[in-house]
């Protein structure tokens, strides 16, 4: 069940992003960052607004049964993301565990707040209608070192069960990291409802 973090009262932190993070992190080793990159912007850019269904790439070829998966959707608005699962509705709005940001007025990331704190990134391009996200986080465990040339303070974290990396993000070096051969390259989809 999604974890949820309330402007107010903090039930347990997490939001819209938090089931796609489940999915992504389910093997990955996770990079999580004490900040978002760029500037924190106050509303979702236009050409985003709109339903989507949200197609990830899943990591276990049993679990690829299409006929078994549920489908899920994601509403953008203005100020806020409609979440639909089989978990049910989540509304999400910005400035809560949610942050949107740019770079450089071009590089778009949603960053999503961790119940460590901290904020998994993730890198939003659009192509065509649909939008690709791409996750900090790596399929294999990165070393120390080559994190370095990518971030600041990095850091490896064990506490209990949870082990990741701890960073904190350098801009001008973030568009290299997402080059690099470190993250992820399984990307989850938001294709639009017709």
């Amino acid at each position: 069940m999604p974890l949820i973090l309330n402007r107010t009262i903090m039930i347990r932190p997490i939001s819209i992003l938090a089931v796609l993070a489940l999915v992504l992190f389910s093997s990955c080793t996770m990079v999580l960052s004490t900040n978002i990159p760029g500037k924190s912007e106050k509303s979702l850019p236009k050409e985003w607004l709109g339903k989507y269904e949200v197609i990830s790439a899943s990591y276990f070829p049993e679990n690829r049964d299409s006929a078994q998966q549920e489908k899920e959707y994601a509403t953008i608005e203005t100020n806020r993301i409609i979440w639909e699962s089989r978990d049910g509705t989540k509304i999400y709005t910005l400035n809560d565990s949610l942050r949107y940001s740019v770079i450089y007025g071009q590089s778009r990331y949603l960053s999503l707040l961790m119940p460590q704190g901290l904020y998994a990134v993730f890198k939003v391009i659009k192509n065509g209608d649909t939008l690709e996200l791409y996750s900090l986080s790596s399929e294999d465990e990165p070393k120390k070192a080559e994190l370095n040339k990518y971030f600041s303070k990095v850091e490896k974290v064990k506490k209990g069960d949870d082990e990741y990396y701890k960073v904190t993000i350098v801009e001008k070096k973030l568009d290299a990291y997402f080059k690099s051969s470190i993250p992820s390259k399984d990307v989850t989809k938001l294709v639009p409802v017709k």
